[in-house]
C-alpha cells in the first residue's frame, strides 16, 4: 500500500501549488494508508486528499514527548495521524469543512485512537481539580490523610477511572480557527501545525477550492490562532509557497513567532523550491537553522533516498 501512495502522491504533490482546474470528480469514500506509520486514512477525491507537503510537515518540526498538539486546517487528519504515532498524547484538527471532520474522526475510530467528546471532558475536569485542589488532595500532598492513598469523592465523581491513556487521543471538530478564542485557553498547546491554502489569487481549482485558496481563512488568520494557542516556548511548524515565504516571515516577527527552522523543498535538483517547511517558536531567541534542501525525485522519476526516509518514518 505504501508503494502505491507513493506514486499516488506523484501525481499529486504540486496539485495545490498549480493552477490546474480538476473536473467531473465523484465524491466517495476512500481507504488509504499513511506511508510510514501505517494508520488507516478515509478520504473523499471530491474535496481534497493528503499530499507529500503533509507528509513532510509532520516529520519536520521538534515534538516533545507526549504534547499537545493542534493542527489548523486539518483536512481528513493526515498531519495528526503522523504526529500522534511520533508520540504526541494528543492531537486535535480543526477545520471548517464538515465532511472533512466527518472523514477525520472516522479515520481516528478506526486506528484505534478517537478520543470522544464525553471523555475529554472527563479528563479535563479532572485536571481542572487536580490543579485547583481539594480537600483529599491538600491532605496527601501535606502528608495529613490517615492513610495517605484516598482518592478523593470529587475526582472520582467527576472522572471516574478516566485518565490519559499511554496511547494517544485523536480527534476534529468543525471550528473556524478565526474563533480560536473560544475553542480553548491561551497558552493551551505545545505544538501548532498548518498545511493553510496557499493562494490568495489566480485560477481557483473546482475541487479542494477551501484546501488550496483563502476562502474562509487568510495567512494570518494561522499566525494568529498559532500564536494564542501556544505556550510560550511553544512551536508553530507551517509548510507554505516560495512565493509567501517574505510575508509568512513578517508575520512570524509580527505575532512574536520566531523562525527556528527552516528547509526548502524541491521535485528536483535543477527545479526550484516548490515549498518551504518553517518552525517557529513562541517568544523565542533568536537564530535561524536553514536545513540542507529536500529533494523529491531523481533524475529518472524514483524517489530519492532522502524522500524515502520521510516516507518511511512512522
Amino acid at each position: 500500500m505504501a508503494g502505491k501512495l507513493y506514486c499516488f502522491d506523484k501525481l499529486l504533490h504540486k496539485s495545490c501549488a498549480t493552477d490546474k482546474l480538476q473536473v467531473n470528480v465523484m465524491s466517495e469514500t476512500r481507504e488509504d494508508y499513511l506511508p510510514g506509520c501505517g494508520c488507516k486514512i478515509y478520504q473523499d477525491p471530491a474535496e481534497f486528499t493528503f499530499t507529500t507537503d503533509s507528509v513532510f510537515l509532520a516529520h519536520f518540526p521538534h515534538l516533545a514527548n507526549k504534547a499537545k498538539a493542534l493542527e489548523l486546517g486539518c483536512g481528513t487528519g493526515a498531519i495528526s495521524f503522523y504526529l500522534a504515532a511520533r508520540g504526541a498524547a494528543e492531537v486535535t484538527g480543526l477545520d471548517v469543512n464538515p465532511r472533512m471532520v466527518e472523514l477525520f474522526n472516522r479515520s481516528a475510530e478506526a486506528n484505534g485512537i478517537f478520543w470522544p467528546d464525553e471523555a475529554r471532558s472527563a479528563f479535563l475536569q479532572r485536571e481542572e481539580l487536580t490543579e485547583t485542589g481539594c480537600a483529599a488532595c491538600t491532605e496527601r500532598a501535606q502528608g495529613t490523610s490517615p492513610t495517605g492513598k484516598e482518592k478523593s469523592a470529587c475526582h472520582e465523581t467527576a472522572a471516574g477511572k478516566t485518565s490519559l491513556p499511554d496511547k494517544p487521543k485523536v480527534r476534529a471538530l468543525q471550528w473556524d480557527i478565526k474563533d480560536i478564542k473560544t475553542f480553548c485557553k491561551t497558552e493551551t498547546y505545545d505544538l501548532v501545525a498548518a498545511n493553510p491554502p496557499y493562494r490568495n489569487s489566480g485560477h481557483e481549482r473546482i475541487v479542494g477550492t477551501g484546501a488550496c485558496h483563502e476562502k474562509t481563512a487568510v495567512l494570518e488568520d494561522f499566525f494568529a490562532a498559532a500564536a494564542y494557542a501556544l505556550h510560550s516556548r511553544g512551536r508553530f511548524a507551517l509548510v507554505q509557497l516560495p512565493e509567501r515565504f517574505m510575508e509568512s516571515m513578517e508575520l512570524a516577527i509580527q505575532y512574536n513567532l520566531q523562525p527556528k527552522k527552516l528547509q526548502w523543498v524541491h521535485a528536483s535538483v535543477d527545479k526550484p523550491a516548490w515549498i518551504f517547511l518553517l518552525e517557529m517558536v513562541k517568544n523565542g531567541s533568536y537564530g535561524l537553522e536553514v536545513l540542507p534542501p529536500l529533494i523529491m525525485y531523481n533524475a529518472d522519476g524514483s524517489l530519492t533516498e532522502q524522500a524515502k526516509k520521510q516516507m518511511e518514518k512512522g
